[in-house]
């Protein structure tokens, strides 16, 4: 990945914090091999922990679906005491992440997450 295409990603990520702001405390963009690709996390957060925890996540959720028959995943939320945690997948290979306060809008973060991926299709993958 270029530098100006990392760039562009990390400003979409920051960009997407800001609209949701205080509600989301980190967002990644992760390989699903379980490397950072781009992130803006908080300091509580070690990022290439994060990736390589969502990374198998996202392939349980995956096997999960198909051998249940449905369908395939648009987007998990993992609510937690301490945050939510959202999952969703913005190609084969690639996987967005976003960490939330315990109690965020949920419905302005869903929205705000389509249009993050809308974006960074545009940047990584188009």
């Amino acid at each position: 990945m270029s530098s100006s295409v990392g760039k562009e990603v990390v400003d979409a990520l920051e960009e997407f914090m800001g609209r949701v702001f205080p509600d989301i405390v980190g967002a990644l963009v992760v390989r699903r091999d379980g490397l950072p690709v781009a992130f803006k996390v908080g300091g509580e957060f070690n990022a290439k922990v994060v990736s390589a925890m969502v990374a198998i996540a996202r392939s349980t959720i995956d096997r999960l679906g198909a051998e249940l028959g449905l369908g395939e995943s648009v987007i998990s939320v993992s609510q937690y005491t301490r945050n939510t945690l959202l999952v969703a997948p913005l190609s084969k290979d690639l996987i967005l992440t976003a960490i939330a306060k315990p109690d965020p809008n949920l419905g302005l973060v869903l929205l705000e997450i389509d249009k993050l991926k809308d974006k960074l299709t545009k940047i990584l993958i188009e």
